[in-house]
């Protein structure tokens, strides 16, 4: 099983984000990410024993994510996939600090945080024209203002189907 722990944005975010991203598209090129798969990854565990799952979804619903808020200002990409992402343009203590506790959380189910920093940020596009992802480019599209508010994390199975991922939540923690 492909498992990652996300923030899930409600409905109202949900529909922001969806503009936000077709409004890149239509900038960038490539494919906008589905309204429903819209997310922010806080940990992602990749492949996982099904035998290990009990064990996550136990971690998930007990786990004490304080309500927080997250701001996202800019555009960004990646090379590989042609992603291009919104992100914020300064430090947010509150969620790295959350990005730091479930980690914590995780280590005695045997899961090691990644070596790389962790960079918040929600996939919008992908496949996006390698020319239309740079910096100068995407400092054209208008400059985002998106306040995310969030109450809990949620355990997240990526599902493989037709060459795209399906996300399924399996566990929750207080509300979203």
């Amino acid at each position: 099983m492909r498992l990652f722990f996300a923030l899930r944005p409600d409905p109202a975010l949900g529909e922001r984000l969806a503009a936000l991203a077709e409004q890149a598209r239509r900038h960038c090129g490539g494919r906008a990410t589905p309204r429903a798969s819209l997310h922010l990854t806080l940990a992602f565990l990749g492949e996982v024993p099904e035998t290990r799952l009990d064990a996550l979804i136990r971690l998930t619903e007990a786990f004490p994510c304080p309500a927080g808020s997250w701001s996202a200002d800019r555009y960004g990409s990646f090379p590989r996939g042609g992603i291009v992402w919104l992100g914020s343009s300064r430090s947010c203590p509150p969620l790295e600090a959350l990005h730091r506790d479930l980690w914590q959380a995780l280590r005695p189910l045997g899961f090691a945080p990644p070596r790389r920093p962790f960079l918040p940020h929600v996939t919008l596009l992908r496949h996006a024209a390698p020319e239309k992802r740079d910096p100068c480019v995407l400092a054209r599209l208008p400059r985002p203002r998106l306040d995310w508010h969030y109450t809990g994390i949620e355990l997240v199975q990526s599902v493989a189907e037709g060459g795209r991922h399906r996300y399924r939540g399996l566990a929750s923690s207080g509300r979203h």
